[in-house]
């Protein structure tokens, strides 16, 4: 027995008692009327587009005056269209332009401008049915830009015990402002301020933001002022101080000289000093240094306070003046014919050729001096093979006074002696065979 059923026949009746189908079909008829409205019974319709105004269009019947538009409103006007659909349906933003008139500004104030609204391509068919006049509020000034020196100021800053704050930096030091006149004419100073609590033995380094200062010391608001740094570092150093004797050092003294004797006096015995507290530590002294081969009777020493990178002269001191009290001493000139050479190398051979040196100044009490033959003085040359530059030749090399029988007699000047040098290679290569044709 065939329990198929038989196929039913397609039936328009059948169809339009389905309520999904005629749903279907009412949107699809409305779509198609709508069209042929739009397309063959009334083709010209109407839309509205958003546009921004665009304030760099014409901008040159400003900018010709010098002026700039001081931080313009963003604007969005909707732009009503009408035409034919298959034209305007198309349309975006970018085909149309909204713009103020800028034909009214004469120079730099506050302006109420017309907006103009245009079309992108004059030869699209459509109309711009846009009703009511609008507006738009812009501001016009002269922009200026100039460089300020940044002025720190630190305040509440308490440095510990035996501490001192020095000049704070900032980096960077100066800073570039850019704006309109009416506002960058208010601005004296740019500073950066920095506001500490509690007593510091350590410097502090803050992130600080700029403040504008006019010329009766009050902040000013700016709203339109640019800057090239919106803040800045400053670093407010907080130094450890310490209080050093000075001392003197000799050089060019003869050994066993007794430099007591001259009776020194400092014009400042002690110096304040002042830096990070693991350099100040390490200091004991500050040392200033007389050479006796430049020592002239009647004369102070002056020495130049210089101290190492990173520390501080609080006081300032930038002399020390060192005098002596040299009463009873005297000054003699000599000439020396007693030339001794030492330290040559073994196959050194150093001569020379001079007998003496005359005009030697020694420098020594009355008393000891006015009775010293030249016989006791020496002239001595360090032939030392550091000292020695030529293998064979002359050179000429320094010369060292000395006065083997006194310790308060000493020689000022600085004395060289030309030395014939001959050294063992040379030696060596004169006494070689020549080579055999």
């Amino acid at each position: 027995m065939d329990n198929k059923k038989p196929k039913q026949k397609f039936s328009i009746r059948r169809a339009f008692d389905n309520k999904r189908f005629t749903a279907i079909f009412s949107v699809v008829l409305a779509v198609a009327l709508w069209l042929v409205v739009i397309t063959v019974i009334d083709p010209n319709q109407s839309r509205t587009i958003p546009v921004k105004v665009s304030y760099d269009y014409d901008a040159t019947a400003y900018k010709t005056q010098g002026l700039d538009l001081i931080n313009p409103p963003s604007r969005t006007i909707n732009v009503q269209v009408s035409g034919d659909n298959s034209v305007i349906g198309g349309l975006t933003s970018s085909d149309l332009l909204v713009y103020p008139d800028y034909s009214t500004v004469t120079g730099s104030g506050d302006y109420t401008l017309k907006i103009e609204i245009e079309k992108s391509d004059s030869n699209k068919k459509y109309e711009i049915t846009t009703g009511n006049e609008q507006y738009v509020e812009v501001t016009f000034d002269k922009v200026v830009t100039q460089k300020f020196p940044i002025q720190v100021s630190a305040v509440g800053v308490e440095p510990a015990g035996g501490y001192y704050m020095d000049v704070p930096l900032c980096s960077p030091s100066e800073v570039t402002l850019s704006g309109p006149a009416s506002e960058m004419s208010l601005i004296d100073t740019v500073s950066a301020r920095v506001q500490l609590t509690e007593v510091r033995t350590e410097s502090v380094i803050a992130s600080v933001k700029l403040t504008y200062i006019d010329g009766n010391g009050k902040e000013v608001e700016t709203k339109n002022v640019l800057s090239d740094y919106d803040q800045v570092e400053v670093t407010i150093p907080i130094y450890k101080i310490k209080e050093l004797p000075v001392s003197i050092v000799y050089t060019g003294a003869p050994a066993g000289y007794d430099t007591a004797q001259l009776n020194a006096a400092l014009s400042q015995s002690t110096i304040r000093v002042a830096g990070p507290a693991e350099q100040i530590d390490a200091l004991s002294e500050y040392t200033c240094y007389v050479d006796l081969t430049k020592f002239k009777l009647g004369e102070s020493v002056h020495c130049t306070v210089s101290l190492a990178d990173g520390l501080r002269n609080i006081d300032s001191v930038q002399d020390i003046t060192i005098s002596f009290n040299t009463v009873g001493f005297i000054t003699k000139t000599v000439t020396v014919t007693q030339i001794d050479i030492v330290n040559a190398a073994a196959g050194t051979t150093v001569s020379v050729p001079t007998e003496r040196i005359s005009s030697v100044t020694l420098i020594g009490k009355e008393s000891e001096l006015s009775a010293l033959s030249q016989d006791s003085v020496i002239a001595q040359v360090d032939a030392s093979p550091s000292n020695i530059s030529v293998v064979r030749g002359q050179q000429n090399m320094p010369v060292k006074i000395i006065i083997p029988s006194s310790e308060s007699i000493f020689a000022t000047g600085a004395y060289t002696l030309l030395c014939d040098i001959t050294t063992a290679a040379q030696e060596e290569a004169a006494q070689a065979p020549a080579p055999a044709a």
